[in-house]
């Protein structure tokens, strides 16, 4: 059609004049030149992926505002749950009738003892004289080479523990007759007696020492004593080891006696006993039979001679001569001095003198423990009496929670808070306005179980003001404490105790508030809802996020197709304007007698 056009636009003019004609021709041939010049060179594929962004952008930007509004509208009911259960918390600490009995003891004796009053304890006096207090067992070994000393030449040992009447076999295998063997073996029997290896750091050659400590009280008595064959022989004659010899090294008071060697095949108790019978030291052995049935029923009892200086031991070596005495006694004499008997508590309360194990008694004045120290050298006077302080401490702290409670509600509904992450959440969102309200209502309302002269927190001088903050007036609080306590707790309490959420009775303000704040923030609760229903509606636009991706990488590749198409469609014309160009030229050269 371009060159039909021509053709007839040349004929028109060769028709008028030959100046003209050439002229026009040289014009039109010059405007047509021109546009066949200009090839594509357009970056399709760009041009393409900006025609999607640009229809793809509005479209994202629409839905990602909607999940920005979700996730703070979730940050905002997350601020008002955290502030709503300080609130609950506060509440919960006034909703019993027992948090308003909590006492006060005024001790004239602390270094002696201490006092704590219980929810049940009653204000009064008492009179208490400490006249002993509850100890342990303590007994310590004489020293020891080291933790890793033989005491029985490898061999096997056993100890019989006693503690309080009960009989416990300590059995040490052999190769674990050492001092923390010993220790060890004593601490796992969990017998009530406790075991530990001290370096005493004296300088000596035997600075270890192993002290055993049992439970406070007469009771946690104790003895550890050696048993020779594993706590007995099933006759006199029985051999205790194996026939070998043995050496016995007797002491009596401060003075060690010569050993008594047994030669080989006296190893037997019989033996023993006579050896020691002997020494005519004033210690003496005895074989006795326990009717028990036993195999081993036979057992070597050791006495020594009344009075002091004449505590005494005895070690046995269960080899031959004199070479590493062994202690399976451990040295534990009666008399040591850092030893430690085993004693009840005595303490005279109100005139009545009561004897305890331990050093904590609570079973003496009802709700009251008392924890004793030391002795006192007379009696000292504990007064129990209201404790207001600690009251208002609770209301105190419900003010706190409160306040902060009315500071975030307004935050979040502020279109011009400030505030990082929740500032100006939940602007115009009808449920702050509903819990605004509600929360005031329990605080402000008037109690479900009305005291008789006190029926709402303002006539105990608290008070919200227009602006929704909390406040105490401190001189009509005092009034109410001192006046009208009781109504007071019947007003908070409805003198309950422990109601749960789903108890129909009266709480009072505070446990009325309670159950009401722990179904609002429960997971049915409105702000879990409302939370959830943000959480829901974001993975549906997460989805439509995903399904606008789908769409618009589908446009692309259709773009990118269209255009390819396009490209190639100007890349042929290119090729045959070159080529009319030159046809065109010739002809101008033709009719004007010019070659350009």
């Amino acid at each position: 059609m371009a060159t039909t056009a021509l053709s007839s636009s040349t004929s028109t003019a060769l028709s008028t004049s030959a100046a003209s004609v050439a002229a026009a021709n040289k014009a039109s041939a010059q405007k047509l030149i021109t546009s066949l010049s200009a090839g594509s060179g357009v970056d399709v594929s760009a041009l393409a992926q900006n025609l999607v962004d640009a229809e793809r952008a509005p479209q994202e930007n629409a839905i990602k505002a909607k999940i920005t509004k979700n996730e703070s509208r979730i940050s905002g009911y997350s601020a008002l749950s955290f502030v709503l259960d300080g609130v609950k918390t506060a509440l919960t600490g006034l909703k019993d009738q027992n948090s308003f009995n909590s006492l006060v003891a005024n001790n004239t004796s602390p270094a002696a003892f201490s006092v704590t009053a219980g929810a049940s304890a009653v204000g009064g006096s008492h009179s208490v004289n400490v006249l002993e207090l509850a100890k342990a067992q303590r007994t310590v070994s004489e020293g020891l080479s080291s933790p890793t000393a033989s005491l029985n030449g490898g061999k096997a040992m056993t100890f019989s523990l006693n503690v309080g009447g009960a009989t416990t076999d300590i059995k040490l295998p052999d190769g674990y007759d050492t001092p923390q063997n010993v220790v060890d073996f004593i601490n796992t029997a969990k017998k009530g007696v406790t075991a530990k290896l001290v370096d005493t750091g004296d300088g000596s050659l035997n600075p270890y020492q192993i002290v055993l400590t049992g439970e406070t009280g007469s009771a946690g008595a104790f003895s550890l004593t050696p048993k020779f064959s594993a706590g007995g022989v099933p006759a006199p004659n029985g051999s205790v080891n194996n026939g070998l010899g043995m050496t016995l090294k007797l002491s009596v008071g401060n003075t060690t006696m010569p050993n008594i060697v047994l030669a080989d095949g006296e190893d037997t108790p019989q033996h023993m006993m006579d050896a020691i019978n002997a020494t005519n030291t004033g210690v003496t052995a005895s074989l006795v039979a326990n009717p028990d049935g036993s195999t081993y029923p036979y057992k070597l009892f050791v006495t020594g001679p009344s009075g002091a200086p004449t505590d005494f031991s005895l070690s046995v070596n269960y080899g031959a001569g004199d070479v590493a005495m062994v202690q399976p006694a451990l040295g534990l004499k009666p008399t040591n001095p850092v030893n430690q008997a085993a004693t009840n508590a005595k303490v005279k309360v109100d005139g009545i003198t009561f004897t305890r194990s331990s050093n904590t008694l609570s079973d003496v004045v009802p709700g009251v423990t008392f924890t004793l120290k030391d002795t006192t050298p007379t009696a000292a006077t504990v007064e129990l009496s209201r404790d207001t302080t600690a009251i208002k401490d609770k209301l105190n702290a419900l003010v706190t929670a409160y306040n902060d409670a009315n500071t975030i509600i307004g935050e979040v509904s502020n279109p011009k808070s400030t505030f990082d992450t929740y500032g100006a959440t939940l602007v115009g969102d009808s449920t702050v306005r509903a819990i605004k309200q509600q929360l005031r209502q329990m605080i402000t309302g008037s109690s479900s179980t009305p005291g008789t002269g006190v029926s709402a927190l303002w006539q105990m001088g608290i008070s919200v003001n227009e602006t929704g903050v909390m406040a105490i007036d401190n001189t009509k609080l005092d009034t109410a404490l001192t006046n009208n306590y009781s109504d007071v707790v019947k007003t908070f309490t409805g003198n309950q105790n422990g109601l749960t959420v789903y108890s129909p009775a009266p709480g009072g303000i505070a446990g009325d508030a309670v159950r009401k704040l722990t179904k609002m923030l429960g997971t049915d609760g409105i702000l879990v809802s409302q939370s959830t229903s943000a959480e829901t509606q974001n993975s549906k636009y997460q989805l439509d996020l995903e399904k606008l991706g789908v769409r618009m990488d589908t446009l692309l590749k259709r773009y990118q197709k269209q255009f390819a198409a396009m490209d190639s469609m100007v890349g042929s014309v290119n090729s045959q304007k070159t080529s009319l160009k030159s046809t065109f030229e010739g002809m101008m050269a033709s009719l004007t007698g010019k070659s350009g």
